[in-house]
């Protein structure tokens, strides 16, 4: 397949990252090119747009409407609705239309601690039977964090943001993130705002045996999961009792994630596994308008929430300023990653 890779907006970090797969790509069955027409597929890699979350500027493109066969996107938001076909890391299982999108991960992990933990496995101990360190952005996390009092592994992270933090406190939390997870049997990966989470890859890149605590999540299909621990969301407390028993199965979990990682995300595998994963949706082109109902629907939802959060975000930072004029400004702010 021919690509040509591209962004509807300036600011593209992940546009960036994509290039850098591609670069790196052993596979070979894929090449980048110059040019929208004499591509065989027009991807859109978009970073989070949060003054333009429906994506008006990516669906009024002239790309877009030039190509309507051939343009996707990669869309790897909390909240998504489909404003093109292509790949969706965090659309809901109620809404999910697989003649228009692919389950998909995440074109880049945060935290570059994690990526030494596997090649370090022979000097590390799992003290812990599993571990969560996180932010209570999902009711569900809420119950996670009850895990607390049973082990130190289990850490909150809700005053910590990663967007508003000194070089120094943002690898701190970082490498205890990675030490955490490193020492682990198990890695609980809850959803948070978004039915997915970078915990989950991260996880599979160390070599440790995810717990995926997501009712709505949806299954990449270009992975094997057997691996994986599935507990509903409703069903945490079980999850201490039911990990001690299956706790002589956590190592060769851990190793299976590892390699379903190396064959589709690894730095030389990504590209192809992405571009792979969109010409099948292309292959398909069945565009079946019987629930398009449903990605309207999604595109109310989506917008009356954003504009509800957006009025609160104003609220509270008209209260933020009221209190800097009388008490000095806290050195971190909530963070709801």
């Amino acid at each position: 397949m021919k690509v040509f890779l591209t962004s509807a907006y300036q600011s593209h970090p992940m546009l960036d990252v994509m290039r850098q797969h591609a670069a790196r790509d052993s596979v070979g069955n894929h090449t980048v090119v110059d040019s929208a027409e004499d591509a065989d597929i027009i991807l859109f890699v978009e970073s989070a747009q949060f003054d333009d979350y429906l994506y008006k500027q990516l669906r009024q493109h002239p790309l877009v409407a030039r190509y309507p066969r051939k343009v996707f996107m990669y869309n790897e938001v909390d909240k998504p609705w489909c404003a093109l076909p292509g790949l969706y890391g965090c659309m809901p299982k109620r809404y999910f239309q697989s003649n228009r999108q692919i389950a998909f991960g995440f074109v880049h992990t945060p935290n570059d601690f994690v990526k030494s933990i596997y090649a370090n496995e022979r000097n590390i101990e799992r003290e812990y039977l599993f571990s969560f360190v996180g932010a209570l952005s999902h009711r569900c996390r809420k119950h996670i964090m009850a895990l607390s009092e049973r082990t130190p592994s289990v850490q909150d992270t809700s005053d910590f943001n990663v967007w508003h933090c000194t070089a120094d406190v943002k690898a701190s939390q970082g490498q205890n993130y990675a030490d955490i997870m490193a020492s682990s049997r198990f890695v609980l990966c809850p959803r948070g705002l978004g039915t997915s989470s970078f915990r989950l890859f991260e996880a599979m890149e160390a070599g440790r045996a995810p717990v995926i605590i997501s009712n709505q999540w949806v299954a990449p299909d270009c992975v094997n999961w057997d691996f994986a621990v599935r507990i509903p969301e409703h069903d945490i407390n079980s999850i201490p009792a039911y990990l001690a028993s299956i706790a002589d199965e956590a190592e060769e979990r851990g190793e299976a994630a590892r390699r379903e990682w190396e064959k589709t995300f690894a730095l030389d595998r990504f590209f192809d596994t992405s571009i792979s994963s969109v010409a099948t949706l292309a292959d398909s082109r069945q565009r079946s308008s019987s629930r398009v109902y449903l990605q309207n629907l999604r595109k109310v939802l989506v917008k009356g929430e954003m504009e509800l959060t957006t009025k609160a975000r104003r609220v509270r930072d008209r209260l933020a300023g009221i209190s800097d004029t009388s008490a000095p400004a806290p050195d971190r702010a909530k963070s709801q990653a």
